[in-house]
C-alpha cells in the first residue's frame, strides 16, 4: 500500500553514523541502534577513494552499550581493488526478525579495510518505519535540520 502523502522524514530517521573519516584496518562502528523501535534498519557504507585493500562491512547484534557484539549480517568482502571500490556504496538491511536468533534488540554497523592505508568513508544507519513515533523524532541529536 502506497502512502503518497507521507513525508520521507516521517518514514526514515538517521539513527547511526560513522562520520566521514579515513577507515583503515581498525574497525569503526556506528552508534548503537535499538531495532525494536523500527521495522527495519538500513546501513549504508559510502566509500571514497579507497586503497587496494579488502573492505568488510557488517551488521552486529549487541548490547545497548555496543558490547558483546556478534556478527549478524555481512556484505560480501570487497576484493582489494581500488578502481572497483572507489566511490561506491554497500548496503545491509536488518529487519526486526533478523535479531531473534541473537536474543538482542540492538545493532551497530562496522566498517574495516584489510590494510593500514584505507580511504575516506562514512556510514549512515537509517531507521525505517518507526513503530511508536514519527521517524523524525528518532533522529540522532547531531541532525541539525530537517527540511521538507
Amino acid at each position: 500500500m502506497s502512502h503518497i502523502n507521507v513525508l520521507a522524514t516521517e518514514k526514515l530517521a538517521i539513527v547511526g553514523t560513522i562520520d566521514p573519516a579515513t577507515v583503515t584496518n581498525t574497525e569503526l562502528f556506528t552508534d548503537v541502534v535499538d531495532v525494536s523501535k523500527f521495522h527495519q534498519v538500513l546501513g549504508i557504507a559510502l566509500l571514497g577513494n579507497m586503497a587496494a585493500e579488502t573492505i568488510d562491512f557488517k551488521a552486529y547484534s549487541c548490547d545497548s552499550n555496543g558490547s558483546n557484539a556478534a556478527a549478524l549480517k555481512a556484505a560480501t568482502q570487497l576484493a582489494a581493488n581500488a578502481a572497483t571500490n572507489d566511490n561506491t556504496q554497500v548496503v545491509i538491511g536488518v529487519r526486526a526478525e533478523d535479531m531473534q536468533a541473537s536474543g538482542k534488540q540492538y545493532v551497530k554497523f562496522g566498517l574495516v579495510t584489510g590494510g593500514a592505508t584505507g580511504g575516506p568513508s562514512a556510514v549512515l544507519a537509517l531507521g525505517v518505519d518507526a513503530k511508536y513515533q514519527p521517524a523524525s523524532a528518532a533522529n540522532l541529536a547531531s541532525v541539525q535540520q530537517l527540511k521538507n
